[in-house]
């Protein structure tokens, strides 16, 4: 299946950086049309909306062309600011840097317990609604985040909470359009 040039003057416009491989593209198109019956022509607006998913779900090492993201040079870039376009990256590591680690440990475990806890049931109903504690959420310092265009990985800091980022929540894989102060969040 050929991608009609609407489709993709539209990709080029939603996602300038990086630039998607064309392959992928094209087998991503032939798989949605064949999936859901849909054609980029008659049924424009639901096409888009299945690439875009289908982008957000991939890894941008399969889905994107080298060298079209994040600046070869960034680790070198005085002041840590990118210029140009913005680039959607993904989450590959986050960590809090802002909270002690015997705090995070702590927490940890918690979770953990929890989690062990859940397949037990209580003979008594009542029992079980009153030992059943809420999952503790990890307290929120400053997130380092790893972040990759799929080929240049750069390692960042959140200069003020960005409160859709949650660890322990928020997946690996997120991703986030960064740019010289914008950064937007995809769900």
């Amino acid at each position: 299946m050929t991608e009609p040039a609407a489709l993709i003057k539209w990709v080029n416009e939603q996602y300038p950086c990086p630039a998607l491989d064309p392959v992928w593209l094209r087998e991503c198109c032939s798989w949605i049309a064949s999936s859901y019956t849909l054609s980029p022509t008659d049924h424009f607006p639901q096409f888009s909306s299945h690439v875009t998913s289908q982008l957000l779900q991939s890894d941008l090492s399969d889905s994107t062309l080298p060298n079209t993201g994040l600046p070869q040079n960034i680790r070198t870039i005085q002041n840590g600011r990118l210029t140009g376009l913005p680039c959607l990256v993904e989450i590959r590591a986050i960590s809090d840097i802002g909270i002690s680690a015997f705090s995070l440990m702590t927490v940890r475990q918690k979770r953990m317990d929890g989690g062990d806890m859940a397949g037990l049931v209580s003979e008594d109903k009542e029992d079980a609604e009153e030992d059943e504690d809420p999952i503790p959420k990890y307290p929120r310092g400053m997130l380092r985040l790893e972040l990759s265009d799929g080929f240049t990985t750069v390692e960042a800091v959140e200069y003020c909470a960005i409160p859709q980022l949650e660890l322990g929540v928020t997946p690996l894989g997120y991703k986030v359009r960064v740019g010289q102060s914008l950064c937007v969040l995809f769900e």
